[in-house]
């Protein structure tokens, strides 16, 4: 089949900050259960395969098929319309500037106590990361400017991208965008796209793209309730993370609470893991009203249609704490053992829930009344809840960007808000 003359080059150049820790893996476990993906120089990247596969999610599936090409098109064309370029790290001082770590996770069952043969662990690419991605589009008579809708879900924070986003992971911060198009039927346009690099920098000057305002087909998006919640320590946090660390300069915890670095200068950031909040709410949730959860929360056969966001503390002040080593099973002293933990304090932070638009009504009733157990302290997060670690009061509350009073009556304002969404 004859193609159509290409009569317009569109470039959009998109940098983005990771908000929350990435892992795009690789389907090796050289390091962990699931290392990330790697260049040749063993620095982390997303293929343009994956972003390719998010861009098809926000579009219907015809415009998908005709712009990024489809099996199902053979009869009329099966080339892709537009160019997707690997998300690479960008340099700092001649380098690649990125952390990557392993994380833990642990399968809990009804009683918040690990299952037995469920530890697996993960590698990321740590918060504050720099990446730099391309698009290209080859536009035909008639064509419109599909990246500049990619564009547009990058700069409104709609792009999630790697493995457990419903879980807090692969959440975009800080994204500049920029966009250049040549008229290739003009000899002014053909000169300029032939002097033009992508790669250089000065060949973007001038030239920012503003979002406009685009309608998103993603299912995750265009049908959901945003739920943020800023919340105080009333207590110190316990989520674990156990080290082995030596050091002759200074003692080291046995334990310390869950920490990411997301500064230049490798300070602690406590963190709370979406998978935390996930497994608190669930739990919660069901002892509310048991079986609400079943349709919402996912599976090994299923993806959670809730998202929960990672939150990191603010102000917190880090403290060491010794205490006597106990028997997990006797609940008595271990003689001769102490153990000590490393804790955070009098920090605040931001919670962060997504549930799909028209739940039903028992949905609705059971988080109006944990976000109102949140608030009292009823309900907590992370270990050693029974003896106060893990309890927040909250501050304030939005819902789809309207504000909710928090306070005695913040149940009924809670449901009252909810019902017609």
């Amino acid at each position: 089949m004859k193609k159509n003359k290409i009569i317009k080059k569109i470039y959009y150049r998109i940098n983005f900050r990771l908000a929350s820790a990435l892992s795009v893996g690789s389907g090796e476990n050289r390091y962990s259960d699931g290392d990330i993906l790697r260049d040749a120089a063993g620095v982390p990247f997303v293929p343009g395969s994956s972003l390719a596969g998010i861009y098809r999610s926000l579009l219907k599936a015809e415009e998908a098929d005709y712009y990024f090409g489809s099996t199902r098109m053979l009869e009329q064309s099966a080339d892709s319309r537009v160019l997707v370029y690997d998300a690479k790290i960008r340099d700092r001082d001649g380098e690649a500037a990125f952390r990557s770590v392993i994380r833990d996770c642990v399968g809990l069952d009804e009683w918040k106590t690990g299952k037995k043969g469920c530890k697996f662990d993960f590698e990321v690419v740590e918060p504050g990361a720099e990446f730099v991605t391309y698009l290209e589009q080859n536009c035909e008579e008639g064509d419109n400017d599909i990246c500049g809708e990619v564009a547009a879900a990058w700069l409104n924070h709609q792009i999630y991208i790697g493995r457990k986003t419903m879980r807090g992971l692969g959440s975009i911060g800080e994204t500049t965008v920029c966009r250049r198009s040549f008229d290739l039927r003009e000899k002014e346009g053909q000169d300029a796209w032939l002097d033009f690099d992508m790669y250089r920098d000065g060949d973007w000057e001038g030239a920012e793209f503003t979002a406009p305002d685009v309608h998103c087909e993603a299912e995750d998006f265009a049908n959901c309730v945003i739920l943020e919640m800023k919340l105080r320590q009333r207590g110190g946090i316990s989520i674990r993370r156990y080290t082995t660390a030596v050091s002759r300069d200074k003692v080291q915890p046995d334990a310390e609470q869950f920490t990411c670095i997301m500064t230049e200068d490798g300070t602690e950031v406590p963190c709370i893991p979406g998978t935390s909040w996930a497994g608190a709410f669930r739990h919660h949730l069901e002892r509310l009203s048991p079986g609400c959860t079943e349709k919402y929360f996912g599976s090994l056969e299923k993806r959670s249609g809730i998202r929960f966001g990672e939150s990191f503390l603010e102000g917190a002040r880090a403290k060491v704490l010794t205490r006597n080593a106990v028997d997990r099973f006797t609940g008595g002293v271990i003689e001769n053992a102490l153990f000590t933990e490393k804790m955070w304090y009098g920090g605040t932070t931001k919670l962060h829930i997504e549930i799909p638009a028209g739940a039903d009504r028992r949905l609705k009733q059971a988080f109006s009344a944990a976000l109102t157990d949140l608030h009292t302290g009823v309900l907590s997060v992370g270990g050693l809840t029974a003896v106060g670690r893990g309890i927040f009061e909250g501050l304030s509350l939005r819902i789809d960007g309207e504000d909710v009073p928090v306070g005695e009556e913040m149940y009924g304002e809670i449901l009252n808000t909810l019902k017609d969404k």
